[in-house]
């Protein structure tokens, strides 16, 4: 038998083998469990009062019990090895819940349908309840050697062998007689067996998706304050942000509206900024002043120019729009290249042949346009 353990205080509850039968419960005080009491689920409101933790205990019929040697390697190995041995079999691919635990240096394995956990579970919430742990009824009673060990739990028939768990069916036990010796347990047998599940669950089926909900460390008071905090802080930095965008804008806007006034009242002829830029730059290409002056545009030319020894410049000519014409030649096209990509990621606006040709004396010869950007 099972040495007594010091159970907390709570309550056991057996669900019914068939809808419609009674429950029964105990109440557990002092490590000690209570006498049985019946109760019907449709009668009214639940009978057992204050609650503290709850072990439920399901029908041995819909969860019989596997009990198997530990393998030769680690518990959590074994316990994985004997999970997937359940879902190579078939059984979780048509719906069934599959929960596995050591106990006592053995293997504890059980399979139940996915449906019929469900309606466990909706029954006990009906009643206000959310047990602690789930446990097949079946494992109240203990393991013994060359024994097959009965008793009888609110109404309901219950037996174990060395190798598994299971409802007590008349047919299986007189099959089982003649190689087992029977043993048949008291009421205050079962009292004790009761107080030691409901302090060590021997197989928890609340595992996986059926697994007590756990209170995340992201959903406590101070991190939804540090949360709200952070989410008022980001919500000001951006009301910032558009308040300032929208001032540059405004500012923005003026500086454009006061420049183009001023342009107007030389330039009449201005609309826009792109139009009152283009009648400045007309009127200093003429003057020959700023960057499409004549001055500019040259010494881009000379400079870019300077660094390749072999291009030589032939004839040099401006117009007042503040367009450069001139003709460069050279031994080699990749030489005149070289000089009209150096302009071009100046920044300057180069106009060239569509082919390079050669003149009279062997020389790669082309006539090119600048004006500034």
């Amino acid at each position: 038998m099972v040495s007594p353990t010091h159970s907390p205080d709570g309550l056991i509850v057996l669900l019914p083998a068939q809808p419609g039968d009674s429950w029964h419960w105990w109440r557990v005080e002092s490590g000690a469990v209570g006498a049985s009491h019946a109760f019907d689920a449709g009668s009214g409101a639940a009978p057992w009062g204050e609650i503290g933790a709850v072990t439920a205990l399901v029908p041995p019929a819909d969860a019989p019990v596997r009990d198997g040697p530990m393998p030769d390697m680690p518990v959590l190995q074994a316990l994985a090895a004997e999970r997937m041995g359940l879902m190579q079999g078939g059984l979780q691919a048509v719906g069934r819940h599959v929960a596995v635990a050591e106990d006592a240096g053995r293997v504890l394995s059980c399979s139940v349908s996915a449906a019929q956990m469900d309606r466990w579970m909706v029954a006990l919430a009906e009643l206000g309840l959310d047990p602690d742990a789930l446990i097949p009824a079946s494992l109240v009673l203990p393991r013994a050697d060359d024994a097959l060990v009965l008793a009888d739990l609110g109404g309901q028939l219950l037996a174990r062998t060395t190798q598994a768990a299971f409802a007590g069916e008349a047919a299986l036990v007189e099959a089982l007689a003649d190689d087992l010796t029977q043993v048949a347990l008291n009421e205050s047998q079962i009292a004790r067996l009761l107080a030691v599940v409901h302090a060590n669950p021997p197989l928890n089926l609340r595992q996986g998706a059926y697994g007590p909900r756990r209170v995340s460390v992201f959903r406590v008071g101070n991190w939804l304050g540090l949360l709200r905090m952070a989410g008022v802080a980001a919500l000001l930095a951006l009301v910032l942000m558009l308040v300032w965008a929208i001032k540059w804008n405004i500012d923005s806007s003026a500086q454009e509206t006061a420049a183009l006034q001023q342009v107007q009242a030389r330039f009449p002829a201005a609309t826009d900024l792109d139009s009152a830029e283009r009648l400045l730059n007309a009127e200093l290409a003429k003057r020959g002043q700023g960057g499409a002056s004549f001055g500019a545009t040259a010494a881009a030319l000379l400079e870019t120019i300077r660094p390749v020894p072999t291009v030589r410049l032939r004839d040099l000519g401006y117009s007042a729009d503040g367009t450069l014409r001139f003709t460069v030649a050279a031994p080699r096209a990749e030489d005149v290249n070289t000089v009209l990509i150096s302009l071009q990621n100046q920044g300057w606006k180069v106009t060239v042949p569509p082919a390079l040709a050669p003149d009279p004396t062997g020389a790669t010869v082309a006539a090119i346009t600048l004006r500034a950007p």
